[in-house]
């Protein structure tokens, strides 16, 4: 899977934008990809200021302000010239609309936003973006020490290790290989992790705590072993396979492996990984590569 060339940035002025910012800035300056900041007007304000013969006002007052939050981002070696995009609308189909005017092929952007009440509007629609987007979705979450940034004029990543969730469904290998390729890029090993559910049995069942398990954890291990040997630059990942709940499982796994990069899908499986991947990586408290899956 290859790297990002292309990146989109969604942009509300919130401090959670500004940090996605910041890591788009530093994969850019990294990767030597092109970068777009979109910002999206609230209608019935453009409405307003239209009413009122301050219509081109706003959009100026907007490209100011996108141009002093640019200027206060820490510089990579080689300047980056980012393009800027204002568009009025839905926020999350104006992103969606500016990644495909981009040629985007990743979105970066904060968990959350200024929200309803806010002069601009964007946060809130994070998820719809993760399960609509055609493209990876790296979703930055309020953490520190951020692992992604620009130091001295020069991106550095941090990272620790990036972590895989397996689900053992027909998204895994979009997964690996996306790990796989930021694993490589970074320099940090790569670990492919997987949680078998443990179904709580009823208060009727008669043999304990929880019900027949579906999955072992030797043949989960043997799972994952195979799918790492088909996969460009996985064949030395690590395999942790534990038990339990989806999402504190593999936020554990995350934690445990001071993993900085948490790599998703959206797509589903028997654990039901991409319906919740909104609630893994908000657990899991790292930025959070969603991928779609195949």
């Amino acid at each position: 899977m290859p790297l990002p060339t292309s990146i989109l940035c969604p942009i509300d002025f919130s401090a959670h934008s500004e940090r996605a910012l910041r890591h788009a800035l530093a994969i850019a300056g990294a990767f030597g990809g092109h970068l777009t900041v979109v910002t999206i007007n609230d209608p019935v304000l453009v409405a307003g200021a239209d009413a009122a013969g301050y219509g081109e006002s706003l959009r100026d007052q907007v490209e100011a302000a996108l141009q002093e939050t640019l200027g206060r981002m820490p510089a990579a070696s080689s300047p980056l010239l980012p393009a800027i995009d204002i568009v009025t609308g839905v926020p999350a189909d104006e992103i969606l609309a500016a990644a495909e005017r981009a040629g985007a092929d990743l979105i970066v952007m904060g968990t959350r936003g200024l929200g309803g009440a806010g002069r601009l509007l964007f946060g809130s629609t994070t998820e719809r973006v993760v399960r609509a987007a055609h493209v990876p979705v790296l979703v930055i979450p309020e953490y520190s020490p951020e692992r992604m940034s620009v130091e001295q004029g020069t991106a550095r990543f941090t990272l620790g290790q990036v972590v895989a969730a397996v689900g053992l469904d027909a998204a895994d290998t979009t997964v690996a290989a996306a790990a796989a390729a930021w694993a490589a890029a970074c320099g940090v090993p790569l670990a492919f992790g997987h949680v078998c559910l443990d179904v709580p049995a009823p208060a009727w069942w008669p043999f304990g705590a929880t019900a027949p398990a579906t999955e072992t954890n030797d043949a989960t291990r043997a799972q994952l072993e195979a799918l790492a040997r088909t996969v460009p630059g996985a064949a030395d990942a690590l395999i942790d396979v534990r038990r339990g709940n989806v999402q504190a499982g593999i936020a554990a796994i995350v934690r445990d492996r001071n993993a900085g990069l948490l790599v998703v899908s959206r797509g589903g499986g028997q654990h039901r990984l991409g319906a919740t991947a909104y609630r893994v990586m908000t657990e899991a408290d790292v930025p959070t590569l969603v991928v779609a899956g195949a």
